[in-house]
């Protein structure tokens, strides 16, 4: 995942989009909305390849009489804490501005003025889920990919810089974000092949896979079907990055392997995406960089495939 380098912003960042950090600015992870809803792009705008400069953002949504929102990407560095409804008589709760404080980052008062973001580098933890209720009032959601924010620029108590806080920004989600236990792995610090794994129990090896997908690819002209194969053999082929090639790759096999974890890691190990990182850790808790990509693709993804797999190329 790509780092910033340090660069302290102004301290005069107080309010307007041209005011937003420059942290942010340098990145092109932006789209330009309306009521919320995304109109340049309108559609396509979680692949990174079709957003937007913030300049570009910017004079566009002076022309459309829109909003600047800034992208949450899977190769990006940033995550973003959204503090929602936790105003109550004029006032931000104790609770949220706990959690402001604590993770000592850029933070702007939303549009809506009742809510609040922080956005800080670091990582949304797989081990929780994405939203959760907050004891005094509202509630907080967390991302750090496949999601935007419309920004305002209207900072908050002088949180203009956008910092880097993966220790903190795990430690607010385990405060405030319920487990997410449905996809869990278990044997912390082994390697994804040593898992006992969630999910589906087929009776298909990788080859099988293999064999089946290039079959399909013969009999039809789906290119989901071509793309599997070209990950497979390893190229990162109109993909930003080595990590968003995986997760494609991976995000394919959860339908043919039917969301058989074993069998996707299986699959990935069989493949030319194969390299060391796979069983590398990346994460506190001791998952390996397998481990966290297979179970960010088991909690967002449901279609598999119905079919039999072939026996004999």
């Amino acid at each position: 995942m790509s780092r910033f380098t340090f660069q302290q912003d102004s301290e005069d960042n107080t309010g307007g989009v041209d005011q937003l950090p420059s942290r942010l600015k340098d990145h092109d992870q932006w789209l330009v909305t309306q009521g919320k809803k995304p109109v340049a792009p309108s559609k396509g705008w979680q692949k990174s390849v079709n957003l937007l400069t913030f300049t570009e953002a910017r004079d566009k949504a002076e022309q459309l009489g829109g909003e600047v929102a800034f992208v949450f990407t899977e190769s990006g560095p940033l995550v973003g804490f959204d503090l929602d409804d936790v105003r109550l008589d004029g006032e931000f709760t104790d609770e949220a501005l706990g959690i402001v404080r604590r993770l000592d980052s850029y933070t702007e008062v939303s549009s809506s003025g009742t809510g609040l973001h922080v956005l800080a580098e670091g990582n949304h933890s797989d081990d929780h889920k994405h939203r959760g209720d907050l004891s005094e009032a509202g509630h907080l959601e967390v991302y750090d990919e496949s999601r935007y924010f419309v920004l305002t620029g209207d900072v908050y108590d002088g949180f203009t810089s956008v910092e880097s806080r993966p220790t903190v920004v795990r430690e607010v989600q385990e405060a405030h974000l319920p487990e997410d236990r449905e996809f869990s792995f278990t044997g912390q610090q082994k390697p994804v092949r040593e898992q006992e794994f969630d999910g589906g129990q087929t009776d298909a090896t990788p080859e099988q896979v293999r064999r089946t997908i290039r079959a399909c690819v013969k009999h039809s002209e789906w290119d989901v079907d071509r793309e599997a194969l070209r990950l497979w053999q390893g190229s990162d082929e109109g993909r930003p990055s080595a990590s968003e090639a995986d997760m494609a790759f991976v995000k394919q096999l959860y339908y043919w392997c039917e969301g058989d974890q074993q069998l996707m890691d299986g699959c990935f190990r069989a493949s030319g995406r194969m390299r060391p990182k796979w069983d590398e850790v990346h994460s506190s808790d001791g998952a390996t960089y397998g481990e966290m990509t297979i179970r960010k693709v088991c909690r967002s993804n449901s279609e598999t495939f119905g079919g039999s797999y072939v026996e004999r190329g």
